[in-house]
């Protein structure tokens, strides 16, 4: 069942604040405190991370336009209008695996390999391009860059520089700590661009089950986050997850369906598509008031006041 009426909803100078996750805002001010943090930072970022990354998928790379596959670029399209974001450059590389991410720390990339492009159907994939979108519009891409930079490094060449010695295990620890929680945040992005919790925890299925997992249940699989949470019955149990765990950039799938379901139920959810959200000017969308006769326009969507009609 849709989360919203059939006509697709957009949210013009949405802040990100409106759909930021608490765990992502509180692992995020952790991981800034780190000590040594500000210093790799500093030592990476003169490598021009930004700029070798988009070298990269420009030469390895297929790039998304109205020309080529017009039908994703479409979805990017009204992704980025539903959450009122400029248009990052759209990449499609091949790689059998289902994988998605964001790039970028002044000049945004969104990358989608091509397992992903043929796993997902239309709504699966606004979805996923919405969540990539959410990193964007978070602010999350400074780390994100610097974390996909070191990817592409590899571990071989890692070793060679002299920024290693610098990344230690607390940093570590940290920095994925908040990718895990950023995720979050991402996912309902996701949500207010699918604006069907059901395309979104599909989406979630089909990345842990592959295919087959096409006709599976989207309930079942949220009730196997809470058989997961249900298995700390015992310190050893808690020492297994927090191993499996503490290098995932990722939460478990199952995980994440159950977030989305929880806030698709949340009156913060539906006041957002009521049009009461914050906005990135610093106002409240409760806030507007028609110019000409004073009376509150609570959608941020009207042009024209429904009191009495002026333009708003």
């Amino acid at each position: 069942m849709a989360d919203q009426p059939n006509a697709r909803q957009t949210f013009p100078g949405i802040n990100a604040a409106a759909f930021e996750h608490p765990l992502d805002r509180a692992a995020l001010e952790a991981l800034r405190k780190t000590p040594g943090l500000a210093l790799l930072f500093k030592k990476l970022g003169a490598l021009g991370p930004e700029r070798q990354v988009r070298l990269f998928f420009t030469a390895d790379s297929l790039r998304i336009s109205p020309r080529q596959l017009p039908a994703v670029y479409e979805l990017h399209r009204e992704a980025c209008a539903t959450l009122d974001v400029p248009e990052p450059d759209l990449f499609l590389f091949q790689d059998p695996r289902p994988n998605a991410f964001a790039i970028g720390m002044e000049r945004f990339t969104i990358v989608l390999s091509s397992g992903l492009v043929e796993l997902l159907d239309a709504d699966e994939l606004r979805s996923v391009i919405g969540h990539e979108l959410g990193h964007v519009k978070s602010g999350h891409m400074l780390y994100r860059t610097i974390a996909i930079f070191l990817w592409i490094l590899g571990d071989a060449a890692l070793r060679r520089l002299p920024i290693m010695s610098l990344i230690n295990e607390a940093i570590a620890l940290a920095m994925y700590d908040w990718m895990r929680k950023s995720e979050l945040t991402a996912d309902r992005a996701a949500l207010l661009v699918a604006q069907d919790q059901e395309h979104v925890k599909r989406t979630l299925l089909k990345l842990a089950a592959g295919k087959a997992g096409q006709d599976a249940s989207t309930e079942e699989f949220v009730r196997q986050a809470d058989d997961y949470e249900d298995m700390d019955t015992n310190l050893l149990d808690l020492i297994y997850k927090f191993d499996m765990t503490r290098f995932q950039t990722h939460p478990f799938p199952a995980l994440r369906a159950r977030e989305v379901q929880r806030w698709a139920a949340s009156p913060e959810y539906g006041a957002i598509l009521g049009g009461a959200y914050p906005r990135a000017d610093g106002t409240a969308a409760a806030d507007r008031r028609c110019g000409a006769c004073g009376a509150r326009i609570g959608n941020v969507q009207y042009r024209f006041c429904p009191e009495c009609g002026s333009a708003a």
